[in-house]
């Protein structure tokens, strides 16, 4: 039997480590994102019971669209990470596609795609536990195996599969492919490459996927859910209402993960790169404001 999306559409915010924040999370839902994912947490310290993890939580006005993406290479750590958490957000994912090696040394995110048999393992204690699983990963570790992969997630019984199109060792380099083996048994959402609506409806078509998840290309382009193009008012005031959202969530500190989105806001801007470099040195988050208000002003004068 086929098994049904759970999911409360099929354009979503890929999980990013360090961007895929509740800020960036309450942007991208505004601009018509329809679920997204927490940032990876480690299994481990979940079990530690680590108060640092509560900041990745989905808040309570995001649960029923946000899933809690897990990582590690024990099984029975990540059951027993997964049970407690699973009431956090919409649903669990297994994050078996970070090709980061600090991750991958330790045997987890990617890494599990050099052990078939203790991916089977993980998945299987996991999907124990947890009503609603997914596991997101890449075509394999260093070439495509993803009928493997495919037919193990689902043969334990996944809910549904995230698979961003390249090997671990390509990293992000090359080109993401969108042409893979997907026999419908459950729902699958493709990922890589991915800049543009254009991008989206091709994704679906080559790989007959239900639906796709954004990453890279919607940093500083949230706009890419809803297809329509900001007008110089509505990107400014998306601006200024992420870098008021990162100071509530961090204090002082969110001036400095704005940075992180200060290129894709400004792309194809002019004289962008001189207000780059300027904007990077801002330590205060309302000389950070009045910056990008002026600069804005410039621009439409210009």
């Amino acid at each position: 039997m086929v098994r049904r999306s759970f999911l409360p559409g099929n354009v979503g915010l890929a999980p990013m480590a360090g961007v895929t924040d509740y800020a960036f999370r309450t942007i991208c839902f505004k601009h018509g994102a329809q679920f997204a994912f927490t940032e990876m947490i480690s299994a481990k310290s979940v079990l530690l019971n680590i108060s640092i993890n509560e900041i990745y939580f989905p808040k309570e006005d995001e649960k029923n669209k946000v899933g809690v993406q897990l990582f590690g290479s024990d099984p029975y750590e990540l059951a027993e990470a997964a049970a407690m958490v699973q009431e956090r957000g919409l649903w669990v994912d297994l994050n078996a596609g970070c090709p980061v090696n600090k991750v991958i040394k330790k045997g987890a995110g990617s890494g599990l795609l050099k052990d078939f048999e203790n991916l089977r393992a993980v998945v299987r204690e996991m999907r124990k536990v947890v009503k609603r699983f997914s596991v997101k990963t890449r075509i394999g570790w260093d070439k495509d195996e993803f009928e493997k992969i495919y037919d193990i997630l689902v043969s334990e019984g996944v809910d549904m599969i995230f698979v961003h199109g390249r090997t671990a060792k390509q990293m992000y380099s090359g080109k993401a492919r969108w042409d893979i083996y997907n026999p419908k048994s459950v729902p699958l959402y493709m990922s890589g490459d991915i800049y543009t609506r254009e991008d989206i409806k091709r994704a679906m078509e080559e790989s007959g996927a239900d639906g796709v998840i954004v990453a890279r290309g919607a940093i500083g382009n949230p706009w890419i859910f809803s297809g329509s193009e900001p007008s110089f008012g509505s990107k400014l005031q998306t601006i200024l209402e992420h870098i008021e959202k990162l100071y509530e969530l961090y204090g002082k500190h969110g001036v400095v993960e704005f940075r992180k989105f200060v290129a894709g806001y400004t792309k194809d801007m002019p004289y962008a790169r001189e207000f780059r470099s300027k904007v990077m040195k801002i330590t205060d988050v309302e000389e950070l404001k009045c910056a990008f208000q002026k600069y804005f002003e410039e621009f439409r004068t210009a």
